[in-house]
This record gives structure tokens, C-alpha cells and sequence, in this order.
């Protein structure tokens, strides 16, 4: 009986025990996978960084008319002005019909927002 001998010539395994290192496809393939993952992430670090910014923004101008409301409250009087170079404000004082209702109204406006708060106070009785 012959024994049959099989040689590969071609052994992966072999020659990459051989040979030490990467080869520039995988170093190529490796820098694609980092680069893609690195978009993905500044991308997305950008736009959270935005909706932050905006939420700031709207956080400002929301304690600006509290604290115009405030004042309104205390001074009963309609007034407009600006408040500082990117922001505007508005106060106003409506008598709602046949009643001893008043609303009053704060709304301050800049960058492309605007915040308005309501209030609704009866006339007190002296």
C-alpha cells in the first residue's frame, strides 16, 4: 500500500509566522475604520455642542422675562427696551373684558427666539 503525501505550497499560517508585521492593506483597512469613527463621533460631539448652545440661550432669555415679569408686577406699566445689544423686551398690561382680570405680558425676543410669559391677576380691592 502507497501513502499519499498532500503539499500545500501555500501555507498561510506559515508564512505569516515567518513574516512579522501588517500588511498595508490591513494598516490601510485599520486607518478607513478609525477615520469613519472619528467622523461619526465630531459629528455628533458638534451637534449635542449646538443644541447645548441653544438651550443656553433660551435658559437666558427665560430668567430675562421672569425677571421683566417681575418688574412688570411691580410697576404696572407698559414698557419696550432692549436688553443689552442681542436681545429686546416687551411689557404689556390688558384689561380682559367686564372683569377685574388683568393679564399681564412679558415676551423678550433675540437670535432668532422668543420667550413669553403670561400672567393673569385680579384687581384687588381696596
Amino acid at each position: 500500500m502507497k501513502k499519499f503525501k498532500i503539499f500545500l505550497s501555500y501555507s498561510p499560517l506559515r508564512d505569516r509566522k515567518s513574516k512579522a508585521g501588517f500588511t498595508l492593506l490591513e494598516v490601510m483597512i485599520a486607518l478607513a475604520i478609525i477615520g469613519a469613527t472619528l467622523a461619526v463621533v465630531l459629528h455628533t460631539v458638534n451637534y449635542h455642542a449646538e443644541i447645548m448652545y441653544q438651550n443656553t440661550i433660551t435658559t437666558q432669555m427665560y430668567q430675562m422675562a421672569k425677571e421683566k415679569m417681575y418688574e412688570l408686577e411691580k410697576s404696572h406699566a407698559n414698557v419696550s427696551g432692549r436688553l443689552g445689544p442681542l436681545y429686546t423686551f416687551e411689557n404689556s398690561i390688558t384689561r380682559l373684558e367686564d372683569s377685574e382680570v388683568f393679564e399681564l405680558k412679558t415676551t423678550v425676543t433675540g437670535q432668532g427666539k422668543e420667550v413669553s410669559l403670561t400672567e393673569r391677576v385680579v384687581k384687588k380691592k381696596m
